[in-house]
């Protein structure tokens, strides 16, 4: 397994869309990063390529793309209801523990392995070791991010940290088809659009693992993934958004390997969580335990067509929690009417010659959920 560190250039902007330009998501999803990768392959290699390999393509493992500040790791925060939840903690409001999104891996590994004191100390680890009211680190790491952001409040909930930034620009919207621009009384029609930056010491993340021991595959792999650099990901590349300085393939941090090592002490334990969008497979169905689903759609990115929009599913998100047996899978999204007969008699029908896949097998993080009583 390897990591991928993605180093976005200064004063870069990213539009993680959501179904809305006006909206954008804060995590670029596993599948679409699976998406780029494929792109980026057909680019280098052809799409007979492609084929030859697809099964090896279909079998890697991807967390999505993640955050780090500095050597600080950020992965989801676990979909159990323990960290919903409260009982009995004064000085603490439910919103308190929903506005939590984040964990440093660190802070994960101490929470797997009971050093983390959730239960008990919930409210010292709001009050002193949550960044911006949703990312919890480990007290190892305080010194390091108040160094980093010149912190000098005692309490992190204290400090006004911008680790990532929303900005609205406005466009004028042009139609897919005909590329005119479109007007409304003589005047071209505006939309927003939503994009997010950085703070200079944040940078983008993923986790990769091949599940193959070819090595023409494996260079070809990741050929695909260093020409990120220069395609970039996510939407409105065309004006300049999703752009990287460098991308970099290493090997795993010391806190991750100890946890997803082959020989780790983790691996008796019976639950996973998903770092990246998970589909299950039918098998995978009685091993979902605690999820959030996220619909899956947009258009199809080929350069055959661009104007056909994929057929939507539903996945688990980040952070959802299954058992150790969830595999997950590989769909085949082509829009549906793309085989039926009158689009076959159809010279104009802008038909896909290939299929259109949507990734859905994760790397899995082990999890060890609290032994309470804790509703569905």
């Amino acid at each position: 397994m390897k990591m991928v560190v993605l180093k976005p250039k200064i004063n870069s902007k990213f539009h993680f869309g959501e179904g809305s330009l006006e909206r954008n998501s804060k995590i670029f999803h596993s599948n679409s990063l699976f998406s780029a990768i494929v792109n980026n392959y057909i680019k280098l290699y052809g799409r007979e390529d492609l084929e030859k390999n697809i099964e090896k393509i279909k079998n890697i493992r991807l967390s999505s793309l993640l955050y780090k500040i500095k050597n600080i790791y950020l992965i989801p925060k676990p979909e159990h209801p323990e960290f919903y939840k409260l009982k009995g903690n004064p000085g603490i409001k439910p919103k308190d523990i929903k506005k939590i999104q984040f964990f440093s891996i660190k802070a994960y590994k101490e929470l797997l392995d009971n050093e983390l004191d959730w239960k008990n100390k919930i409210k010292h680890i709001v009050d002193y070791q949550t960044i911006n009211k949703s990312i919890v680190i480990s007290e190892k790491e305080i010194e390091e991010i108040k160094r980093i952001f010149g912190i000098k409040a005692e309490k992190l909930k204290h400090a006004k940290i911008s680790l990532i930034s929303k900005h609205l620009e406005q466009k004028v919207a042009i139609d897919r088809l005909k590329d005119i621009t479109l007007e409304k009384d003589d005047k071209g029609q505006l939309y927003n659009i939503e994009f997010i930056k950085l703070n200079e010491n944040v940078e983008f993340y993923f986790l990769i693992d091949y599940n193959n021991e070819d090595k023409e595959f494996i260079k070809k792999l990741e050929a695909s993934i260093k020409l990120i650099e220069d395609e970039g990901l996510g939407g409105k590349r065309s004006i300049g958004a999703g752009f990287f300085e460098k991308v970099e393939i290493v090997d795993l941090p010391e806190d991750f390997n100890e946890i997803l090592d082959e020989n780790s002490k983790y691996n008796n334990l019976e639950y996973k969580m998903l770092l990246g969008v998970g589909i299950p497979n039918k098998d995978d169905i009685k091993n979902i335990e605690y999820y959030k689903l996220i619909e899956i759609g947009g258009y199809i990115y080929s350069l055959e067509c661009l104007t056909k929009p994929k057929r939507n599913i539903l996945a688990l998100t980040e952070g959802s929690i299954v058992k150790n047996d969830f595999i997950g899978d590989v769909k085949d999204i082509s829009p549906q009417n793309d085989d039926d007969e009158q689009n076959k008699n159809n010279e104009n029908n802008n038909k896909l010659n290939h299929k259109v896949y949507t990734h859905g097998k994760p790397i899995l993080l082990p999890f060890n959920p609290k032994r309470d009583n804790y509703g569905s």
